[in-house]
């Protein structure tokens, strides 16, 4: 689907949900369920709790969408009350929510082509997601909004209460711990 046409369907979606309209609300989780899912996961670490996380994101998202201005994208709205249901969750747990601070990161897909030399796109998606597992909380959940979910580090910022400086060092620190990783690899396998 093209990106007007997407856009044009998702505010339509979010313009009939607002008005209370279930199955328009239906349509906004099928387009975004898989997305929140996978940020819960990569914010939380477990895919059961990720699971209870991106449900409950949806029926807060439903709850506060009479609220929603529409001065951001609906997307980021929707990933800001994921993370934040992310956080919650950690908190619940007794899990720390680990806090950085610090400068910039352009292309972690790149880095791990050009670190690790590996014949199948299969083993390359698997290597990323397992170097990507073992990052922070942090660290893991803005890296995948910045290439899983393509949000701008504005867009992060606005999703995670972080200022853009922030993201950027999250993006750098996760690039470096990426490379040291990666590096390690290499010289165990």
């Amino acid at each position: 689907m093209a990106p007007e046409t997407e856009n044009k369907l998702e505010y339509d979606l979010v313009r009939r949900a607002k008005k209370g309209d279930r199955s328009a609300f239906s349509k906004l989780v099928e387009l975004y369920q898989d997305r929140v899912y996978s940020l819960a996961w990569k914010t939380i670490g477990d895919r059961e709790i990720a699971q209870d996380v991106a449900q409950d994101s949806f029926v807060r998202a439903w709850r506060a969408l009479p609220g929603f201005k529409g001065e951001s994208k609906f997307s980021s709205w929707l990933y800001r009350i994921t993370y934040n249901t992310s956080l919650s969750e950690l908190r619940r747990l007794g899990k720390p929510v680990d806090q950085y601070s610090g400068d910039e990161l352009e292309a972690l897909p790149n880095l791990v082509m050009h670190t690790v030399s590996i014949e199948s796109n299969l083993e390359k998606n698997d290597l990323v997601e397992r170097l990507i597992d073992a990052l922070p909380p942090n660290y893991r959940s803005i890296v995948s909004l910045f290439y899983l979910h393509e949000l701008s580090c504005q867009e992060i910022s606005d999703v995670s209460g972080h200022p853009v400086g922030t993201v950027k060092a999250y993006l750098h620190r996760a690039r470096n711990h990426l490379r040291k990783s990666a590096a390690e690899l290499l010289q165990a396998g």
